[in-house]
């Protein structure tokens, strides 16, 4: 048990752009490991209030999610958003993510494709981003864990004539899983602290609720977006619209470039077939005339049917 624990937290114990992972997979010896996961996440997105009409406030979420993942890699994930109050209750995204993902050996892959579907909610900023490339590797290491990947998103953006749009983001970072070990051997518990920098870079062009850029989709506050322009495309002018974060411009225009600095804390307590991940990220930002500090939480809650 004491062995299983210690990887589960090393499989989970990655950036907060990894919590999407299955993390019951042996390393090693447990190449034929099948999992089945139902979880519950909750963190905040920008809100649109279309009673106030005020749009520079965020909302707390909440997404169910089941996760299976076959001993031979291959996973299918689905997962759905929802605002559970404010002025536009009810779901806003539903994502399916059929993905591979190797944890045994040194040099450990994971790949994936998104779909991601939105629902009609005005309360929502709107993303013209509706698929998702993603893959990274990861190297396991006695002292710490480098890591690097890729992130592409396109779509048609169904506000301005299925205009075919896209984003590319790339990151690096190293983290250090710390256990905190109980002193009952046979316990079935076991604390991890993971402590991450690393360096996120992208185009940045649109809203988007991809994986590696949750310095926009779960970012504190969106500034000057305008009541009605949150579904990104054309204002009540008829003009394109620039969507202004408190600390962040996405424009059509921005060049790939380094976006900002990360810096993560990860805790995972795990209890039997329970865990429970707090984690929070704080942003230095690299692009833009305000390089005032900013971040977000996550709250995941994982139950491991099998």
């Amino acid at each position: 048990m004491k062995q299983l624990l210690t990887l589960i937290l090393f499989i989970l114990a990655s950036p907060a752009w990894a919590q999407d992972e299955n993390a019951k997979k042996v390393t090693g010896k447990s190449g034929s490991f099948t999992s089945f996961i139902g979880g519950v996440e909750t963190s905040t997105t920008p809100y649109i209030n279309t009673n106030t009409k005020d749009s520079t406030g965020t909302s707390v979420y909440l997404s169910p999610y089941l996760d299976y993942n076959h001993k031979s890699g291959v996973g299918l994930k689905l997962k759905s958003y929802a605002l559970p109050g404010g002025s536009d209750p009810g779901f806003f995204l539903t994502t399916i993510t059929p993905y591979f993902a190797r944890y045994d050996g040194k040099i450990l892959p994971y790949i994936s494709y998104t779909r991601y579907i939105q629902h009609d909610n005005p309360s929502v900023p709107y993303s013209p981003i509706q698929n998702e490339v993603y893959a990274h590797i990861r190297v396991k290491t006695k002292i710490v864990d480098p890591r690097a990947g890729i992130d592409i998103g396109f779509g048609q953006d169904e506000q301005n004539n299925d205009e075919s749009v896209s984003d590319f983001n790339a990151f690096a970072g190293l983290s250090k899983l710390i256990l905190v070990e109980p002193k009952d051997k046979g316990s079935n518990s076991m604390l991890g602290i993971v402590p991450t920098i690393q360096v996120n870079a992208g185009t940045d062009r649109y809203f988007k609720y991809l994986r590696t850029t949750s310095y926009i989709s779960q970012n504190r506050s969106v500034q000057q977006m305008g009541y009605g322009k949150g579904r990104r495309g054309q204002g009540g002018s008829g003009e394109p619209t620039t969507t202004t974060t408190e600390t962040y411009t996405l424009s059509e225009d921005n060049e790939f470039s380094i976006s900002n600095i990360e810096a993560n804390l990860h805790i995972i307590y795990l209890i039997g077939r329970f865990s429970i991940e707090p984690s929070g990220s704080l942003y230095f930002p690299m692009r833009g005339d305000d390089k005032t500090p900013y971040g977000y939480w996550q709250l995941n809650l994982n139950f491991w049917i099998k």
